[in-house]
């Protein structure tokens, strides 16, 4: 009897242990995702914050100054990817935006899934190729698919990653019309957004966007004075042929999300149910302005000063929706900086310009003379090169061995520092090419992995129109932040590795950690 008598009151125990922890979990998580936030100009700017943006983050909750992806960064879908399954691209399969594909001989999304069709948009997506877990699938696991699972992004891929695989819906920015567009993956999204694509589309208002500086004629750190006496003024011409790509690199499309986000939150039922957990996820742009040219500081600062008015009209918004003590906030920089084209020839500064169009002919000239006649290389891609795998079928040829011949013809050419096998890669037990190693997906990698020496212009002309990226090294430290109800307020100034992040949400929200963590929760 008593036997029994124990086992029914520790059953009961186990029961009310799982009932408290539903109901200590905050009823509402809001994760956003800031590609490119950097560290040291929200220093550069701390007195030009308003109270209620950035500055209640670093004042109330857990302030991470240096979030360490460990990996080579590529682009925000990577970068999300990352934060939000707490492991690699080598695991994950995110290993950027686009993949190459064989068959048509170019890059395509790495989200393409043509069992899916586009709703507001021609292309067609899902999230298989996300291999693991997200945080919001570990959170629906949890609540049995109770929990409301949406995001917001300005592209398609960092959208299907934060919605996850169990999200109720996942809207972008679709670049050719500018539409709020989606999945049918997802299949009963909420009208919200397709409500704004009819009766606020941005089409319809591009023509009167002109940004200008939201404080003119005011100083702004480290922009000399002629350039503050000059302003600068921006308009968005419906003839121009990239002008939905040029407004998604401007602050108003953080504006935008900002004001979808609230539609969300003020005309959906989320973060006000008794016994679940919904999650909105964002996903906003620091990127340099394309149009700002080198001189690109004064506009990036502005657009930081924006996005802070922007996250404090979120923040009230969230207070007076689901309550200050309901909600989890954790916001995320995508942990790399891409910075404009800067000529330092004039200052006599040692580089160069490696052509990638006479690189990879002299390569196959190579390659033929060694092994007959045939066309080897296959596609150039941002420092990546894929060898036809056709071609060396109908030779017989050894993948690995061709590829490194074509490695050490590579190293030698003026500008490269240094190239890898995907074989090299693979068998790496260097930590800089474990770094290396965790960035790829061997499933849909490239076979030839090129490093150019810093200073180095390098011009794709094997496209047209043809792009040049000069080579950097500079590290920048990218932050991150925790606020919620039972979170502590403390600046971390030594490194947080990035898939820290998944886990220490999960724990916040007494949650088992996503099925593919690398590490554990940091609070």
């Amino acid at each position: 009897m008593n036997r029994l008598l124990k086992s029914v009151v520790v059953g009961l125990a186990g029961i009310q242990g799982i009932t408290l922890a539903a109901e200590s979990r905050p009823k509402l998580v809001v994760g956003i995702i800031v590609d490119q936030l950097r560290t040291d100009y929200l220093e550069d700017l701390k007195g030009m914050l308003g109270a209620g943006g950035f500055q209640r983050l670093i004042d109330q909750g857990l302030y991470l100054k240096d979030v360490d992806f460990v990996v080579p960064p590529t682009d925000a879908a990577a970068s999300t990817a990352i934060i939000q399954t707490g492991t690699f691209p080598r695991y994950n399969g995110i290993s950027g935006n686009k993949i190459y594909n064989p068959s048509s001989k170019t890059l395509i999304p790495v989200f393409n899934d043509e069992a899916y069709i586009g709703n507001f948009t021609s292309e067609t997506y899902s999230p298989a190729a996300l291999r693991v877990a997200t945080i919001t699938d570990a959170l629906s696991v949890e609540d049995k698919g109770k929990s409301k699972i949406h995001s917001i992004a300005p592209d398609a891929a960092q959208a299907i990653v934060l919605a996850g695989h169990t999200g109720q819906s996942a809207f972008w920015v679709n670049d050719e019309t500018g539409r709020w567009s989606s999945t049918t993956y997802y299949p009963n999204p909420p009208s919200v957004l397709q409500n704004r694509n009819y009766n606020n589309p941005l089409v319809a208002r591009l023509d009167t966007i002109k940004w200008t500086p939201l404080r003119k004629g005011e100083p702004y750190p480290f922009v000399n004075s002629a350039e503050i006496k000059d302003g600068f003024k921006y308009s968005f011409s419906r003839s121009d042929r990239d002008l939905f790509s040029q407004y998604k690199s401007s602050p108003y499309v953080n504006s935008d999300i900002t004001e979808a986000a609230i539609d969300y939150l003020t005309e959906l039922n989320i973060g006000k149910n008794e016994g679940q957990t919904d999650v909105l996820n964002i996903a906003y742009s620091l990127s340099p302005f394309t149009l700002a040219g080198a001189e690109y500081r004064y506009e990036l600062e502005d657009a930081y000063l924006r996005l802070d008015r922007d996250l404090e009209k979120l923040f009230n918004t969230l207070d007076k929706t689901a309550g200050k003590e309901n909600v989890l906030v954790y916001l995320v920089s995508t942990g790399y900086f891409e910075e404009p084209e800067i000529d330092n020839t004039e200052y006599r500064i040692p580089g160069g310009t490696f052509s990638v169009k006479r690189a990879t002919s002299l390569l196959n000239a190579y390659l033929a003379a060694k092994y007959g006649n045939g066309a080897f290389v296959d596609h150039y891609a941002e420092g990546k090169l894929f060898l036809d795998k056709n071609t060396l079928e109908e030779k017989d040829l050894n993948l690995t061995n061709v590829a490194q011949e074509a490695r050490d013809f590579l190293v030698k050419m003026s500008g490269v520092a240094d190239a890898y096998t995907l074989a090299d890669l693979t068998g790496a037990t260097l930590p800089k090419l474990e770094a290396q190693r965790l960035a790829i997906d061997p499933k849909t990698s490239a076979d030839i992995f090129l490093e150019f020496n810093p200073g180095w212009s390098v011009v794709d002309d094997t496209r047209f129109p043809a792009t040049k990226l000069t080579e950097k090294s500079t590290a920048y430290k990218t932050p991150g932040f925790i606020l919620g109800k039972d979170i502590e307020k403390k600046v971390v100034e030594e490194p947080v590795k990035a898939t820290a992040i998944a886990p220490t949400i999960a724990g916040a929200l007494r949650i088992r950690s996503p099925n593919s963590s690398e590490s554990k929760s940091i609070l």
